[in-house]
């Protein structure tokens, strides 16, 4: 049986990374994995990229996203507008995806709990709503689930649930061609932040001492174990090459998280909040890299205290942490 027609279209982004690339399957139903942002540059790039293919943006019938970040889910929109597509997201994505007023309030009340001064959470706010303008928001989605499976006039697509970048981040397995396209989970030469995560009371991967936001980075490193045991020659990426050993990767992820929670750990003091941390291990950010940059930090914070190597207070309004030795 032929491999199934999975071709690589790459767009710019007007910063961070400088690319995306999405995915897309040249097979019936024709399908794009992943949009890019919202930007005529990246729309005309992804129009290009479907020509040279021989295909139509109108020929989409199916989008499936591996997350709902902005680079990713940007153009979802439009495909769907100017093509009729179904589109298909993990339901753990929805408040991002929606802007759901639940998910912005608690989003703000972690920042607050974090310590975040009224300067800081201004250009968190700032940029996050510039983010925001990068999206054309969605008609319609459906909800896609771990192990759902999306057929194709010769082949198939296994839908691989793999937090920790974000809360739904997916990933699509060609067994056959024994390929994963894995959106952010994987990255050659990038560490994939692991992104502050509101949740819905009762979460199951709920913070114990923070039950509003996930155990972002315990996420991710689970996801690296499910990611290990999948039986691939490569990994086609949302940013950067192709991955030909997604073991090793993996290997380098754990090994720099490990470095990152001793470091930290190391300068944990009493009544240390994860702000004040931030400004201090990463004093030369601007605008919503602070955001980024805290996230990093409260996730690794988090597991430490899970881990039992730090302790957590709250006192004047906002969480502290220092060392449990």
């Amino acid at each position: 049986m032929p491999m199934l027609p999975i071709h690589q279209i790459t767009l710019p982004l007007p910063g961070g990374p400088g690319a995306v690339h999405v995915y897309a399957v040249r097979s019936d139903p024709v399908t794009l994995i992943d949009t890019g942002v919202n930007t005529p540059d990246a729309r005309a790039a992804l129009v290009d990229g479907l020509k040279r293919l021989g295909l139509r943006v109108r020929d989409v019938r199916r989008v499936l996203l591996t997350h709902a970040h902005v680079d990713h889910i940007g153009l979802a929109g439009w495909v769907q507008e100017e093509s009729g597509a179904e589109v298909h997201l993990h339901p753990e994505e929805a408040g991002k995806a929606e802007v759901a007023p639940w998910w912005q309030e608690a989003r703000d009340r972690i920042l607050a709990e974090a310590g975040v001064d009224p300067e800081g959470f201004a250009l968190i706010e700032r940029f996050w709503r510039l983010n925001r303008q990068l999206i054309l928001p969605l008609q319609s989605w459906r909800q896609l689930a771990d192990g759902q499976v999306f057929a194709f006039d010769g082949g198939r697509l296994e839908a691989v649930h793999l937090p920790g970048h974000a809360l739904g981040h997916t990933g699509f397995l060609d067994r056959e061609g024994r390929r994963l396209v894995g959106g952010d989970h994987l990255l050659d030469g990038i560490t994939p932040n692991p992104i502050l995560e509101p949740v819905p009371p009762g979460h199951p991967d709920a913070v114990p001492h923070a039950p509003n936001r996930a155990l972002t980075l315990g996420q991710f490193l689970r996801s690296l174990d499910r990611a290990a045991g999948l039986d691939v020659d490569e990994v086609l990426p949302g940013h950067g090459p192709v991955i030909t050993d997604h073991r090793a990767v993996g290997e380098r992820y754990r090994a720099a998280h490990g470095r990152r929670l001793d470091s930290l750990l190391q300068r944990l003091q009493e009544g240390r909040s994860p702000w004040e941390l931030t400004r201090e291990v990463y004093p030369q950010v601007k605008g919503f890299d602070h955001f980024l940059a805290l996230s990093e930090v409260l996730a690794h914070l988090d597991l430490l205290v899970v881990q039992g190597r730090a302790l957590y207070t709250r006192k004047a309004g906002y969480g502290r942490y220092r060392a449990a030795i």
